[in-house]
């Protein structure tokens, strides 16, 4: 993994106002380089929308954005096994990378207009992410929106279930898991560590649960040594047992 995404994830926020700027080509040629691979290592069908500024308009966005250019449309074959959790494992990867490069983000699920985005026969479409060049700090708009959804962080104890104590690199797992971004902010995604096996689980009640389940699973997984298999309750392999 890219050394700067845990800086990443600590920079990271939801923005929704962009500049009326393009991405410096350099920054375009290096994200659309991860996007093949993503691609390829997933086999998902992430694409680049240079002009998906209609798809955020209209009322569908409730007027949350504003600027929107570029979007990345994270999509995949409907039978591709565990979709929507490679769809937030892989997102989270191109978002981060997008935040290392000094762009804009914001994970949206539903606020968009479906019916104005292409996808061949046989994909779904399942989130899309915006991105762009961004002002330093967020607007007044952006830290109202901010203020009216954002929720506290859970504490680690809600969070994780253990039957052992927490050694740093779990607590410091944990704690970029609670950096993870989830759908409503409402942190469903919790960690089950007994006999020495950590898994992870979703409720898998709301449409965006499993695209969390993935976010959560690759921010753990930076802060950690394994990977996690696919799938709600996929447990960790090779990890670190005294830890």
């Amino acid at each position: 993994m890219n050394e700067n995404y845990q800086d990443a994830m600590a920079a990271r926020i939801s923005r929704r106002s962009f500049l009326d700027m393009e991405i410096e080509p350099q920054k375009l040629e290096l994200l659309q380089h991860k996007i093949a691979e993503v691609n390829a290592e997933s086999g998902l069908h992430v694409t680049w929308l240079p002009d998906g500024a209609a798809a955020m308009a209209g009322g569908k966005s409730y007027g949350m954005f504003h600027g929107v250019r570029a979007l990345l449309v994270l999509k995949g074959d409907r039978k591709l096994p565990h979709l929507r959790e490679k769809i937030g494992y892989f997102g989270e990867i191109l978002v981060l990378e997008a935040t290392a490069l000094g762009l804009g983000t914001c994970w949206v699920g539903g606020t968009f207009d479906r019916t104005l985005l292409s996808v061949p026969e046989g994909e779904e479409l399942v989130c899309v992410v915006p991105v762009g060049k961004v002002r330093t700090e967020a607007t007044l708009k952006e830290r109202m929106i901010r203020g009216a959804i954002h929720r506290k962080s859970k504490p680690i104890d809600q969070l994780l279930q253990t039957d052992e104590p927490i050694g740093e690199h779990l607590r410091r797992a944990m704690e970029l898991v609670q950096r993870a971004p989830t759908a409503r902010n409402l942190q469903k995604v919790s960690f089950i560590r007994k006999d020495g096996q950590i898994s992870a689980h979703v409720p898998d009640d709301y449409p965006m649960d499993l695209v969390d389940l993935g976010i959560c699973k690759l921010h753990f997984e930076l802060g950690f040594s394994g990977k996690f298999a696919w799938g709600n309750g996929g447990k960790l392999e090779s990890m670190i047992q005294s830890s």
